[in-house]
């Protein structure tokens, strides 16, 4: 993708009365007169697009303006980029992201009309510049500087680094020697500690310690089996019912069956009386029946005199009837039904009254089968009366009584069903109630017996309960082996600590090496091999770092040779030639290099001219030309834009014409022009060449 500008924006600011903008073509023509801002435009967009400071690749000599504004750029990424005053520069892009040589952007913008490319060679190229572009050799002498001169002569023979021992050879020795002494002493440390007895003993250790860890582990993991067994067991007792519970449902059970006795021995006693009770009741009511019939039987029977004037009365009424005399008819029947009812009722109860005695018979029968004596007054009745009046009373107190035991007896039946069923989960007859209880009690018992127990070789064991461990360790918990195993371990650290008073001395000179204050073996071991290997690597590092140097160092000796031949090759590409034979109409069609002269141009007649010495014009479609051809190397036939400051000014006006066409044919194969013009006829030559690419051409004046 070609490297194209898209817009411009510059504001106003010392000449330029007011903001610059251009959405670029391919072609763009900016005229302006003097101080109408043309170069504060130019100057601009170079500080915008390029380094311009100290750092620069290119020397440019800009005016202290205080610009503003900003440049969008195609063909670097595939977003648009931002150009400003502050902010990355192309430079960055091309180094970092493109591989293209920094100074691209000497070859990119011609400034007022200086077209040299460079001020330190007499033929405006320079050397720098034909190496960059045609050969890297720059680049080469970039990298040869990195390399010390020390390095540069060094050689490798037989396999081994030959040179001056100053810098980094000297270095490589010393650390050679050093590794050397180090490794010694690891070799020392091995077969006195890691190899030996003490190695034997350490080794034997580490197993002798990792079985107690693993049982140590198990101790854990048994303890907090037994923590959950003891969690469990206590659930299961809190679900049991409390001691107070039982003992006061033992209580109720003892009191249910004082009552339920009690209550049978008053039912018994009030069973007997019963009889008595119920002859009571009868000898009563028959005193009531008995004193209605004596007093009903001294009353007399109907009176025959009531009938009689009830038949008077009934004649007369009949008489009166007769003779139509109402009210003594009315007066005689009224009178007649009157002693006619009286004497009707008297005729009833003697009936009733005769009823009466057969019921006297009846009662004085029963009486005689209850008491075995005959009824033969009222006297007789009361007397039996009184005589069953005290077993009455005596039965009716029993028959309370007993009613109040049996409520209680219920109520405490209730009582302990209900209870023995909220600790049982089931109902129990009375009958088993104290057996359920002894059985509560014997689990309960049982439950903290068991408890107790485990409790006691959770204790025994001595591990806290943030020790303990959920997952089986692949061990079983076993006391004796422990104690057998902690002896052991206990024998080995003995043993192991007499040998190891005698390698003090290795420890003083290790820590002498490493500069460590440790005496532990493994953390001496550890620093010792770290350093050992810190060196080694320290020593494969300047070895290799040596060596890519000398490597290096002959490559680019071996380019060097060569390094006139690519330059000339370089100047004979099409990307060079073309633009040159095309610029100069064909008069030059060859350029060549002259290490006094510089770079010669060579027409077909094969005359030779120096660049130096050909006139200023065609010097400067020349310069112009090989800015374009070192452009397209560099940029591996991609196009980009060329900002020219009337590039074209010192040339002659056939020239000119030339110049111009050329631009266009450039725009034509994909370059992007902005060509900055004071001068009328160059102005002119733009119009009417720029009309024939239509909207590719804009054109903008000054004011």
């Amino acid at each position: 993708m070609a490297i194209r500008i898209d817009r411009i924006k510059v504001n106003r600011g010392g000449p330029l009365r007011s903001d610059f903008e251009l959405k670029a073509g391919d072609l763009n023509l900016i005229y302006g007169q003097n101080e109408t801002g043309k170069t504060y435009i130019v100057e601009t967009m170079i500080n915008f697009l390029f380094r311009t400071g100290s750092k620069s690749p290119a020397k440019w000599e800009l005016r202290d303006w205080d610009a503003n504004g900003r440049i969008i750029v195609s063909g670097l990424k595939d977003k648009l980029l931002s150009f400003t005053k502050t902010g990355k520069k192309l430079e960055y892009f091309w180094e970092e992201v493109s591989g293209l040589p920094s100074d691209l952007s000497r070859l990119l913008v011609v400034k007022a009309g200086d077209t040299l490319l460079t001020e330190d060679d007499i033929d405006g190229v320079g050397r720098r510049i034909l190496k960059d572009c045609l050969s890297g050799k720059g680049f080469l002498d970039s990298i040869a500087k990195r390399i010390p001169v020390t390095l540069q002569k060094a050689t490798i023979l037989n396999r081994q680094i030959v040179g001056e021992q100053r810098g980094e050879l000297i270095n490589r020795v010393d650390c050679e020697a050093r590794l050397q002494k180090l490794n010694t002493l690891r070799k020392d440390f091995e077969d006195d500690y890691a190899t030996g007895e003490v190695y034997s003993l350490r080794q034997k250790k580490e197993m002798t310690e990792a079985e107690l860890n693993n049982l140590e582990k198990a101790k854990r993991y048994f303890a907090g089996q037994l923590h959950e067994q003891i969690q469990t067991l206590l659930k299961k007792k809190g679900e049991l019912p409390a001691e107070e519970s039982l003992t006061k449902l033992e209580k109720d059970i003892g009191i249910y069956n004082m009552k339920q006795a009690e209550a049978k021995t008053k039912l018994d006693k009030l069973s007997e009386l019963e009889g008595s009770s119920d002859n009571y009741r009868w000898a009563r009511a028959a005193r009531e029946d008995y004193s209605e019939i004596v007093s009903k039987q001294s009353e007399s029977g109907p009176k025959p005199i009531l009938i009689v004037l009830a038949f008077l009365f009934f004649l007369v009424a009949v008489i009166t009837g007769l003779f139509g005399l109402n009210i003594p008819l009315i007066a005689c029947s009224i009178a007649a039904i009157v002693f006619f009812f009286l004497y009707y009722m008297k005729t009833k109860n003697a009936l009733a009254i005769q009823g009466k005695s057969e019921e006297l018979d009846k009662l004085k029968l029963d009486y005689s089968k209850r008491f075995g004596s005959e009824l033969t007054n009222k006297a007789a009745l009361n007397a039996q009366l009184e005589k069953l009046n005290e077993n009455y009373i005596r039965a009716n107190t029993l028959r309370e009584a007993s009613s109040e035991l049996t409520l209680e007896v219920n109520t405490y039946k209730i009582r302990i069903t209900k209870t023995l069923k909220d600790f049982t989960g089931a109902e129990k007859q009375p009958q088993q109630w104290e057996e359920s209880v002894r059985s509560l009690k014997k689990e309960k018992k049982e439950l903290e017996e068991e408890i107790l127990s485990r409790e006691r070789k959770l204790i025994s064991l001595g591990v806290k309960e943030g020790e303990f461990l959920d997952k089986h360790p692949g061990v079983e918990w076993d006391t004796n082996r422990y104690d057998i195993v902690s002896e052991e371990l206990s024998d080995i650290d003995e043993n192991l600590n007499e040998k190891l008073t005698k390698l003090d001395d290795l420890i003083v000179r290790i820590n002498q090496e490493t500069g460590s204050r440790s005496s532990e073996w493994e953390i001496l071991f550890t620093e010792l091999s770290y350093l050992c290997n810190q060196v080694s690597e320290e020593y494969k590092n300047i070895t290799s770092g040596i060596l890519a140097k000398v490597m290096v160092s002959s490559v680019i000796e071996e380019f060097r040779k060569k390094e006139d031949s690519r330059i000339e090759n370089g100047l004979k590409r099409d990307e060079v030639l073309k633009p040159l034979q095309a610029l100069t109409v064909g008069r030059y069609n060859k350029i060549t290099l002259d290490e006094e002269k510089g770079l010669i141009l060579a027409t077909a007649e094969d005359e030779e001219f120096p660049l130096v010495d050909i006139s200023t014009g065609a010097r400067e479609q020349i310069l112009i030309a090989l800015r374009i051809g070192f452009a397209s190397i560099v940029m591996e036939g991609q196009a980009a834009f060329l900002i020219l400051d009337d590039a074209f000014q010192h040339s002659d006006w056939d020239r000119r014409k030339n110049m111009v066409d050329y631009t266009i044919n450039l725009v034509k194969n994909g370059w992007q022009i902005f060509y900055f013009a004071m001068d009328d006829h160059i102005r002119d030559l733009f119009l009417n060449n720029g009309k024939k690419l239509g909207v590719r051409f804009q054109s903008l004046e000054l004011h």
